[in-house]
């Protein structure tokens, strides 16, 4: 059953009968629950820290159901869901990273226990493996905007059409910002590199 609202949408979720909670707390498991362990790598990578990024994986998915009825069905939830955790990452993390948001300031109860639901804190990240402490310190010093071009690009696999979704940026500005952040790496791990037997290539 599909949600309609007339005019500006609200800040709230609207009212719904039972056949429509029903119907929402459906879409949210079947378009937006898959994507909550891609949600905690791109937070672990953004913050660099696992208990922050629990706290914005959680907080991103809290959000993510309360806004879903702005969500259109069958589009690109992951675009979607990420571009939800970045917006929460810089109105609510950017500044305050050691002291991250908390779900206790809001008055409503989510309604996920994101633990419990999606146990993205037991997922095991496929590449995780292939980040040494070297290649996350890197990453970790590229300037906020080049960092998160390369999570979204080189890690999660998105495309330049879906960074730009994301980020609401052009993809000239994604193509530009991507060049300069992988030059940035090369140069900061180089010797990581050739420690590992990695031949690194100039432009």
């Amino acid at each position: 059953m599909e949600i309609r609202t007339r005019g500006r949408k609200p800040k709230k979720m609207p009212d719904m009968t039972p056949e429509e909670k029903a119907a929402y707390d459906a879409l949210f498991q079947r378009e937006i629950a898959p994507h909550a362990s891609s949600v905690y790598h791109f937070a672990l990578r953004l913050v660099g820290d696992r208990a922050t990024a629990q706290d914005l994986t959680q907080e991103t998915l809290f959000r993510a159901y309360r806004f879903l009825y702005q969500y259109k069905p069958s589009t690109n939830a992951k675009a979607w869901v990420f571009r939800i955790l970045r917006n929460t990452f810089i109105n609510h993390y950017r500044k305050a990273v050691k002291q991250p948001y908390s779900l206790e300031a809001h008055n409503e109860q989510s309604l996920y226990d994101a633990e419990d639901v999606y146990a993205y804190h037991h997922y095991q990240d496929p590449v995780e493996g292939l980040f040494g402490d070297e290649v996350t310190q890197a990453l970790m010093q590229l300037p906020e905007d080049f960092r998160m071009i390369v999570i979204l690009a080189d890690v999660e696999g998105l495309t330049y059409k879906e960074i730009s979704q994301v980020l609401r940026i052009p993809i000239g500005t994604i193509r530009s910002r991507l060049h300069r952040a992988r030059k940035i790496l090369r140069e900061l791990l180089a010797d990581y590199a050739a420690k590992q037997g990695y031949e690194v290539q100039g432009d």
